[in-house]
């Protein structure tokens, strides 16, 4: 328990560095040309590894990180202005809202870039899977299909990826429209789309764009980066525990908004 308070004191005030340290792997397709059937290989971008947020914001707004994001749809304005989160600019400990803090809700794709918990990316040939360490959930990103012409939405949406050189694009669709898009209150419709890209500047370095595209709730789509680094420190099982976050409020929320007792 005192480790998981910790842990949560340190969301809320800083964003560590995470030293690096995972083995590269280069995973090759055969394909054949002509009548004579000679293989080539095709290197498939490496991801895998444990991967950990370098500095960053708590939003994605590309224009002004710490403020309101421009563009929003009138009512997501309104509903912007009403969150009260514990970070960022205008973060607060008094009638927080969060609804992970709050009721352990799943965070939802693009908020789960924010934390400074780590996540990993599992290659395979047919679906990249990706594990996030808080709170521990994990995401099939299939590489062989297409969208399923009615699903139901959830909270992770359905994913589908493809390699474009040395890049690693995901396509989701189908979210509801419960979770905010990052730790500051910015909400999305369940119309949100999202494009992920995930590409190595270098052997240690992950950097990942987003684009957003939400008619319902923006006027225009916009598009953000992330920049991960390797990390030596393995894989926790970190799963959001509603006693625990009570506890939290209690102790550290509680003690920062209320006067000491005489």
């Amino acid at each position: 328990m005192t480790q998981r308070k910790s842990r949560l004191t340190l969301v809320l005030l800083a964003t560590p560095l995470f030293s690096p340290v995972v083995r590269a792997q280069s995973a090759p397709v055969a394909s054949s040309a002509g009548q004579h059937e000679s293989t080539a290989v095709a290197r498939v971008p490496d991801f895998s590894g444990v991967w950990a947020v370098e500095g960053g914001s708590p939003s994605w707004d590309p224009a002004d990180p710490r403020g309101a994001k421009p563009e929003e749809l009138p009512w997501a304005m309104e509903k912007f202005k009403a969150a009260r989160p514990p970070f960022g600019a205008h973060g607060t400990f008094e009638a927080v809202n969060d609804p992970v803090q709050k009721y352990c809700d799943p965070p939802g794709i693009t908020r789960l870039y924010n934390y400074p918990w780590q996540f990993s990316l599992v290659q395979t040939p047919g679906t990249v899977y990706i594990l996030y360490e808080f709170p521990d959930v994990w995401r099939p990103i299939a590489l062989d299909r297409e969208h399923p012409k009615s699903p139901d939405s959830t909270w992770i949406g359905d994913s589908i990826g493809k390699y474009e050189g040395d890049t690693f694009v995901i396509d989701t669709i189908d979210l509801n429209d419960k979770t905010w898009i990052d730790q500051v209150g910015h909400p999305h419709s369940d119309a949100l789309h999202l494009i992920e890209r995930f590409r190595r500047l270098d052997h240690d370095t992950l950097e990942l764009s987003v684009t957003f595209d939400d008619p319902k709730a923006y006027t225009k789509s916009f598009t953000a980066k992330r920049v991960f680094k390797r990390s030596s420190a393995p894989m926790e099982v970190t799963p959001c525990s509603l006693t625990e976050m009570q506890s939290f409020n209690d102790e550290v929320m509680k003690t920062t908004t209320q006067s000491p007792k005489k």
